[in-house]
């Protein structure tokens, strides 16, 4: 008998310290309420034609891909073929991307040639997700 009310108890308490655990950690989460500055959407990056700085258009922002500290670490592009059908994935650090406004129109820019893509290696996936489908 005396142990059914020790356990009861425990059971009580244990029910009471849930809510203010769970509002503890809900009220610790911050928001963000505008964008940064020189912050740009990924949905504005997704399909930005990529072109060298002799305006040769080489393809097309496919996807990012965040390394596990969640940054940006690859650009995929999707080069060759013809609306995207026989296209090429191809892989190139994030950080030898730039952006440009050409003629009013936003472009991202890759110091290479439309050979250098064509013959570069297939970029892989080693996870499958909803969002890579090759």
């Amino acid at each position: 008998m005396k142990k059914t009310h020790i356990y009861r108890a425990m059971v009580v308490a244990g029910l009471a310290i849930a809510p203010v655990a769970a509002t503890t950690s809900a009220s610790a989460l911050s928001f963000v309420a505008t964008q940064g500055t020189g912050e740009r959407s990924t949905a504005n990056v997704i399909g930005l034609p990529v072109e060298n700085a002799a305006g040769d258009k080489l393809g097309d922002i496919n996807y990012l891909v965040l390394d596990s500290a969640g940054k940006i670490s690859t650009v995929v592009i999707g080069v060759g073929g013809f609306l995207g059908v026989g296209e090429k994935n191809v892989g190139i650090p994030f950080n030898e991307l730039s952006f440009a406004d050409k003629d009013g129109r936003r472009v991202a820019m890759i110091d290479a040639t439309k050979e250098s893509l064509t013959n570069a290696p297939k970029y892989t996936w080693t996870e499958k997700s909803a969002t890579n489908t090759d």
